[in-house]
């Protein structure tokens, strides 16, 4: 099988799939094409790939291969460039994505979520989640610009991103309060005293539904001092989050202000650290890669089979 590493595309994105060590046993039976200065953000030479068996090619022939493998969901233009009945596989939060949907489904290209790939108790199995938190938190503090130990934390939800938001927060001797389901509805008793709210609630997408009743109106930015802080970890579409002035930043711009109030909510968090993290996602993918290489789709683990969506045969989203 031929199989594609392509550079990330969003600006200032510096991660890269798949490693020249993860990818070495994977070379030695398979042709893996890797697009120049793929890896160059994290400090690996196009020469380390080609030690490890791959070879570098443009774009062009990097989206031909049998499988595309990347990090966060590809462009329009890119999906162009993938022959029919080949697979991607990539974050893709299809939900959210309907124009990557119908892109993909234009092109009759299979599609593997990576966020889908989970083990039978429903974890994910690529993830970076609880370094989302961590990695979301440590950036409120940076636009709060004062001493964290001073700073009063009111964190929203209790998932695995929560977890890594309380940790850093604890780590910086921050004073934390989480929020619960209750709360939520009272929003405006609980904003007074905070410097930085961070919404972790999961809130689940659904494309028939237009709009979500937020839990945090423009309304109530009013009851937060100048200069404080709201942290999105799950970055909603916007008009979705549980924040009605939030909507979802990118490294160029990762945050703005509203009504004197700092707000970010970054599509891809993990992105912020980007060493570690490519590094990460290398190790938990490149065994699924191997497996659909070496076996093909039909006999891919379970995991990737019920993660597959077969775009190229008109399936969408529920």
């Amino acid at each position: 099988m031929k199989i594609g590493v392509p550079k990330e595309n969003r600006p200032l994105e510096k991660r890269v799939v798949l490693q020249p060590e993860e990818l070495k046993g994977i070379a030695r039976h398979h042709e893996v094409v890797v697009e120049e200065g793929a890896g160059l953000g994290v400090g690996i030479l196009d020469a380390q790939y080609e030690a490890a068996g791959c070879r570098i090619a443009p774009k062009e022939k990097v989206y031909a291969a049998d499988l595309v493998v990347r990090i966060k969901e590809p462009l329009p233009s890119e999906v162009r460039l993938m022959k029919p009945g080949s697979i991607m596989m990539s974050m893709m939060h299809l939900r959210c994505e309907p124009e990557l949907e119908a892109n993909l489904i234009r092109q009759k290209v299979i599609a593997v979520p990576l966020e889908n790939i989970k083990d039978p108790f429903g974890r994910r199995l690529v993830e970076a989640v609880m370094e989302s938190g961590r990695i979301g938190m440590e950036f409120g503090f940076k636009l709060w610009g004062k001493d964290p130990a001073k700073a009063h934390v009111k964190i929203m939800g209790y998932g695995n991103m929560f977890r890594g938001a309380l940790q850093a927060a604890a780590r910086r001797l921050a004073r934390v309060e989480v929020l619960n389901k209750r709360q939520f509805a009272q929003m405006e008793r609980h904003l007074p005293g905070t410097d930085i709210l961070v919404d972790a609630v999961n809130r689940p997408y659904r494309r028939q539904v237009k709009k979500e009743p937020p839990f945090v109106t423009r309304a109530m930015l009013k009851l937060l001092k100048p200069g404080s802080v709201i942290i999105d970890l799950v970055s909603n579409p916007e008009g979705h989050a549980p924040v009605e002035t939030m909507k979802p930043t990118f490294l160029k711009d990762p945050y703005y202000i509203v009504d004197g109030i700092y707000h970010s909510s970054l599509w891809g968090w993990p992105a912020m650290d980007p060493v570690p993290i490519s590094k990460r996602y290398s190790m938990q993918i490149a065994p699924f890669v191997k497996a659909i290489a070496d076996k093909g789709l039909d006999h891919a683990p379970e995991a990737v089979k019920k993660a597959v969506i077969r775009t190229d045969k008109g399936e969408r989203v529920v």
